[in-house]
């Protein structure tokens, strides 16, 4: 769509996959740790980046015979096309003073390359809740496999219980209902994730680094109270009839020294800086 820069059809033969193109997302529901040390207001801007993005430019290449990405190139095959697109949406972010790209780069195999870089960002801000990709998939590509991190839910600072391996799992499967709403199911130190329907269709997301994911039939918006805890239960969370899905270059510690002041240790924070990372999506016949 050119108006809003957002992926709005992607159908490998199976109908439209897309319900929600992917947006740029810094900002997670606060957990009872984060609401300890008064996340919703210190890090605000964040969610403030997040909710308004306002497109600045669109940009359309054909890049003939030559490759579409130069720079990223994914350890089993590197993205080579005969013929090939390159779409470039690049938003301002007016809560932080910088700005934001999403580089699509599609091969004639139906490949999408998917591109994020931020950049202009000021070293004082606050830090990153998470830097990542959120977008809405439909209902019928509830089949997820992952090789990563799992069984259970896992984040970059409590994952030492959850051994790497090969995980199924149906989507609504994969929310931790804890007994306040909250940010919850996250995955860590993934390298393959596929969502498949029942004909065994669907996508396959790689990556040149491991990624985190998090897939549920609710909004991250669902889970999320706001600048104060509003007291709710696991009964207040709808079950909506898509996947929402979250690929994340990185989300910061749950932490959990204590729950009244301390925040996620320093090695567990993502800085304020520029940033960038970049997955892949495969038609999966």
């Amino acid at each position: 769509n050119s108006n809003d820069g957002t992926l709005v059809t992607l159908d490998y033969g199976q109908g439209n996959l897309i319900k929600k193109g992917q947006r740029v997302n810094f900002w997670r529901a606060p957990t009872d740790n984060d609401f300890g040390y008064n996340m919703p207001l210190k890090l605000k801007k964040w969610k403030e980046a997040t909710d308004n993005q306002n497109l600045m430019a669109f940009e359309v290449k054909s890049n003939g015979e030559k490759k579409v990405m130069d720079v990223v190139k994914l350890a089993d095959n590197p993205f080579k096309v005969k013929k090939g697109l390159q779409l470039t949406t690049t938003y301002a972010l007016p809560a932080v003073e910088g700005q934001v790209a999403i580089t699509y780069s599609i091969n004639n195999k139906g490949e999408v390359l998917v591109s994020t870089q931020l950049t202009g960002i000021d070293e004082t801000l606050p830090i990153l809740p998470r830097f990542g990709n959120n977008f809405v998939i439909d209902n019928a590509y509830e089949n997820v496999t992952w090789y990563g991190r799992g069984a259970h839910e896992n984040y970059q600072d409590r994952k030492t219980s959850a051994l790497v391996g090969l995980y199924e799992a149906k989507v609504e499967d994969l929310y931790f209902e804890y007994i306040r709403p909250q940010e919850n199911g996250n995955r860590t130190d993934v390298r393959t994730l596929s969502f498949t329907n029942g004909k065994g269709k669907g996508i396959l997301i790689t990556a040149p680094t491991t990624f985190g994911f998090s897939a549920h039939h609710q909004y991250n918006s669902d889970f999320d109270e706001g600048e104060e805890k509003q007291q709710r239960h696991t009964f207040d969370i709808p079950k909506r009839d898509l996947i929402n899905i979250n690929i994340d270059q990185s989300q910061m510690g749950i932490g959990g020294d204590n729950s009244w002041g301390l925040m996620p240790h320093k090695e567990y924070q993502i800085p304020a800086t520029n940033l960038s990372f970049s997955y892949m999506i495969r038609p999966i016949q």
